[in-house]
């Protein structure tokens, strides 16, 4: 029981490690020395727990997708009347308030989001795996939702429509750094984000042309 507790903790120490240079410097930069020596653990320890390290970069992609794939929002739209007005705006509102939690976890690390920034932002195998895992499923189903709400939409629209729902969120996280600093803060804390996630939600219903209630 011990060796297997010491295991997983020496597995998420590497994960941690690993995702945590790789949001700051990308995948191709990171070398299995910087993650042993950021983690606390030996090079070794690289082939023994994961068989090597891009089997490691696998292991970080799929804990980072995994957040988002415990609760598919195919799911959660389920529970919406969307042949009523009102109940597409609570669909949206959903979409917008699900990113935003995700995004902003506290219970996750920072470096969460930052791998994301990186996966898209750079060709590689492990951008093809998490655009199958998680962009592609969370894409399809925002457009679709989009496409309901606004019939005859073209699939480029629709996508234009879905950039500009989300972008302020994804922006907030890909450029933290440089944001902060212009506000003055050392983090967004809940007060922010709600702020943020508040105006994103009625602009995204503005923008389709649903009823906002009185408290947005």
């Amino acid at each position: 029981m011990g060796n297997y507790t010491s295991g997983r903790k020496t597995r998420a120490a590497l994960i941690d490690a690993a995702g945590s240079l790789a949001a700051e410097k990308g995948f191709s930069s990171v070398s299995t020395r910087m993650i042993a020596e950021l983690s606390g653990e030996n090079i070794g320890s690289i082939h023994y727990h994961f068989g090597g390290k891009q089997q490691l970069f696998d292991a970080v992609v799929a804990t980072v997708a995994e957040r988002w794939q415990d609760k598919p929002l195919s799911r959660l739209l389920t529970h919406c009347d969307l042949t009523t007005l009102p109940g597409q705006a609570e669909a949206v509102e959903l979409v917008v308030r699900r990113e935003a939690a995700l995004l902003f976890d506290p219970e996750a690390p920072v470096w969460h989001c930052r791998v994301i920034y990186q996966l898209l932002h750079f060709p590689d195998p492990l951008r093809d795996a998490f655009r199958h895992a998680v962009i592609g499923p969370e894409s399809e189903t925002i457009i679709q939702l989009i496409q309901t709400i606004k019939p005859g939409l073209d699939p480029v629209t629709a996508h234009q429509y879905m950039y500009l729902i989300t972008a302020p969120l994804f922006l907030h996280v890909d450029y933290r750094e440089a944001l902060l600093e212009r506000l003055g803060m050392n983090g967004y804390d809940a007060t922010y984000i709600e702020s943020l996630t508040h105006l994103c939600v009625r602009q995204a219903l503005l923008l389709l042309n649903l009823p906002v209630r009185e408290t947005l």
